[in-house]
């Protein structure tokens, strides 16, 4: 059997779990999603990248591509349907080097600052610089 390829990964998704409202988690069972497969449904269904480009910004070929993208949406669908929790880790990835920053917005005190693009933590867990409140939202 092939060793599977690294995908290229180049954004981490915000948030890495969910659950049906009003239920306690431990009540439901749990589908997990790759990180890869939340990047390809970030190209395709959130950014609209045909398959063939986004196939390329991950480093894999155009079929490779659509089975990952076709696992998360059967996944997620199952999460929908079935009333389960989903649950984003793992995989076979690893992070593209970006260029660029992530700028960042504090909920609390509206202070926005600017993160180069392969430091600091993930944006669930970015902390104000201003008045250090641990919640703050990543602005475009």
């Amino acid at each position: 059997m092939r060793p599977i390829k690294d995908r290229q990964v180049e954004c981490i998704p915000p948030v890495a779990q969910f659950k049906p409202v009003g239920t306690p988690l431990f009540a439901v069972d749990e589908i997990v999603v790759t990180v890869e497969e939340m990047e390809a449904i970030r190209w395709a269904d959130i950014e609209g990248m045909d398959q063939g480009p986004a196939a390329e910004r991950m480093g894999i070929s155009r079929p490779t591509f659509h089975r990952v993208l076709t696992k998360a949406h059967t996944k997620i669908a199952e999460f929908l349907w079935q009333g389960k929790s989903l649950r984003i880790e793992g995989g076979n990835y690893r992070m593209k080097k970006c260029s660029g920053v992530r700028t960042f917005s504090c909920n609390n005190c509206s202070h926005t600052w600017d993160v180069p693009h392969g430091e600091g933590g993930r944006g669930c867990q970015m902390i104000c610089p201003q008045c250090g409140a641990q919640a703050a939202a990543r602005t475009r």
